[in-house]
């Protein structure tokens, strides 16, 4: 797919899952000029944009495609924040059932195999069509820990997760990262309740750490400073699709966090502060 898309030709890479996650983002924010900014090739002759990617159990198609009017109907059967978690679910490998569980809780009406989903936003449809592999591998048992959410759906902990706490902490939802990933007091319970995660993210260990802290007083973010949550979400996704490390560099360098390719290439840690929360995640190469 390199070279079809002006993104792929400044990135220098192949569309994978990032891209379909961004451009549900992109929904999300009700940004969709930049799905056309950075999807549509400048020689293109129609309004509609198609990604495909293979991950390790599916072939996943996204259809972007311009309208001159929509004609609400059942077939725009959810939003770009709901797909964009299925997207996440897939790449992530998480068991089948558990996907299909999730899909059917909402309500949505969709075959098992393939799997279609869409969604619109004024005059902008996306189609996602998920199709199983053949042979369709099966899950194997894999060990997990005894959080909340590691006991209901019965997986380890992994990128979804990481992703899940960002966007939680981005909606100020606090207690319900102590829900699903676990909390405790420590000491003599005038400390901060804390929940972790650890999870290897591509080619990195990834260690998230999220606590309540007091308000009073000053607090000082050791540096490279306070990142975004939208900044560390960008870089936990492309060391995910193992994206080349100066990319990821780019996404600090564009927000003026100081970190240099080496610490990317090895190790390094981030901080977002904001209201009482205080998330610190860390980098490690493996």
């Amino acid at each position: 797919m390199k070279g079809i898309f002006p993104i792929a030709l400044i990135e220098n890479r192949e569309i994978d899952g990032f891209d379909f996650i961004a451009i549900l983002g992109f929904m999300k924010e009700y940004n969709r000029r930049e799905i056309w900014r950075r999807y549509q090739s400048p020689d293109a002759g129609s309004d509609t944009i198609s990604l495909y990617m293979a991950a390790e159990r599916y072939f996943l198609e996204m259809h972007v495609q311009k309208m001159d009017r929509i004609i609400l109907s059942e077939k725009f059967n959810t939003n770009p924040f709901f797909m964009q978690q299925v997207v996440q679910r897939i790449t992530a490998s998480h068991n089948h059932e558990l996907i299909m569980n999730k899909i059917q809780g909402q309500g949505i009406d969709t075959g098992d195999n393939p799997i279609c989903l869409s969604c619109s936003m004024g005059n902008t449809i996306i189609d996602l069509i998920v199709n199983k592999n053949d042979p369709f591998p099966p899950n194997g048992k894999q060990p997990h820990g005894r959080t909340h959410i590691e006991t209901v759906e019965d997986r380890p902990l992994d990128v979804y997760d990481l992703s899940s706490t960002l966007y939680l902490c981005q909606q100020n939802l606090t207690e319900a990262i102590f829900r699903r990933y676990g909390s405790k007091e420590y000491g003599d319970g005038e400390s901060p309740r804390c929940a972790g995660i650890s999870a290897r993210v591509g080619d990195y260990q990834v260690d998230l750490t999220f606590s309540c802290v007091c308000k009073a007083g000053e607090r000082v973010i050791p540096p490279p400073g306070n990142a975004s949550v939208h900044t560390i979400h960008q870089i936990v996704q492309r060391m995910n699709f193992r994206h080349d490390p100066a990319l990821i560099l780019r996404e600090l360098a564009e927000v003026g966090l100081p970190v240099t390719l080496d610490q990317v290439r090895f190790e390094f840690s981030l901080r977002r502060y904001i209201n009482n929360t205080d998330l610190e995640i860390s980098f490690r190469k493996t």
